[in-house]
């Protein structure tokens, strides 16, 4: 299931700088919409299409190549690939105009992407795939860039980066002006439990 915006992306969020969501420091976009549902999914907020925040592609584009010091640019979601025209061209138009790499989470399988056809510029645009649906039973908090076992980290044959996961836990706790916490990435069941007693 694609949902069409136009030229638009439906963005649940954007994360400047981080540090969790692949090699180096990162601008992190979540894509607003998720057909899949997976059970457990730490981000069902996200699966509505129902628009969130409308961005125009090339306003998208500025945003990330003004990007302070990162290395690459993550993209996760929600699922990215349901918005695959317009991230088809972003990801394009970002490997012409920078040196920045591309990492992209998806739940579709390796072998769904490649009967799609979707594959193929993947591979041509990407630096690393983090591929699989999210399984609650395979769920893991000690392998960096995968929250579930079964799922995949490719790097297609042309990929720019080299850096290898390691077995590590990483969360980000991101405080807001007004107090609110944000938690990325993995977090286990002990941390998610103090965070939720602080008042």
């Amino acid at each position: 299931m694609a949902k069409d915006y136009g030229e638009y992306f439906n963005i649940a969020h954007i994360e400047p700088e981080s540090h969790i969501y692949g090699p180096g420091k990162r601008f992190v976009i979540w894509f607003q919409g998720c057909s899949l549902a997976c059970d457990g999914c730490w981000n069902q907020q996200m699966w509505s299409f129902k628009a969130r925040r409308l961005i125009h592609r090339e306003d998208l584009l500025q945003l990330i190549l003004n990007a302070d010091g990162v290395k690459g640019v993550t993209f996760l979601g929600g699922e990215p690939l349901q918005q695959s025209e317009n991230l088809n061209w972003l990801l394009g138009r970002i490997r012409e105009k920078s040196g920045l790499t591309i990492f992209i989470y998806s739940g579709f399988e390796l072998a769904e992407l490649s009967a799609s056809g979707e594959l193929f510029w993947l591979s041509e645009l990407s630096d690393i795939l983090v591929l699989g649906r999210y399984v609650q039973s395979l769920r893991t908090t000690t392998s960096q860039w995968r929250g579930s076992t079964n799922q995949q980290i490719v790097y297609p044959s042309g990929s720019r980066e080299q850096e290898k996961p390691s077995e590590v836990n990483q969360t980000e706790i991101h405080i807001a002006l007004d107090g609110g916490l944000t938690i990325l990435g993995y977090p286990d069941e002990a941390l998610v439990i103090a965070l939720s007693s602080i008042e």
